[in-house]
């Protein structure tokens, strides 16, 4: 049913149980997995002097390398090809941007990430989530 699952993440717990579920989503239906990162360059964009914005933007890209080669060596311990990638820009955006560009299936993704948890009565769904979900042509799961 799926060839290609993408699970966005950005390190944070619920990004964490996203990649879990979409490990074992892609091991189910022997999919590519492709793990995405994206340094949101919005939260940066405010440092007042541009090399300390490059400084902390590579920084940040070279920690996300980190993170989804970790997670590329738990989907091959699932004999799951992988694709991993880091891009810098607006979370949503780039997200949609490489579903389409890489025929992906399927977005499993944390129903909330780095932000945290919402204050009482707020949205359940961190605001990446929901951009993707209203802007996917393809099922997105949010765990």
């Amino acid at each position: 049913m799926y060839s290609n699952i993408l699970v966005p993440t950005d390190g944070s717990d619920h990004a964490e149980r996203g990649v879990e579920h979409g490990i074992d989503l892609a091991a189910e239906h022997d999919a590519t997995l492709h793990v995405l990162f994206v340094v949101d360059e919005k939260v940066y964009g405010s440092t007042p002097a541009l090399s300390s914005y490059e400084v902390a933007l590579e920084q940040l890209a070279e920690d996300a390398e980190d993170l989804i080669g970790d997670i590329v060596e738990e989907a091959v311990e699932h004999d799951l090809e992988t694709t991993a990638v880091v891009r810098r820009g607006v979370p949503h955006e780039e997200i949609l941007a490489y579903t389409a560009a890489n025929e992906v299936d399927a977005i499993v993704m944390g129903k909330r990430g780095a932000a945290g948890e919402p204050e009482e009565g707020a949205h359940h769904l961190g605001s990446v989530t929901d951009r993707v979900l209203r802007g996917s042509d393809v099922p997105v799961t949010p765990v």
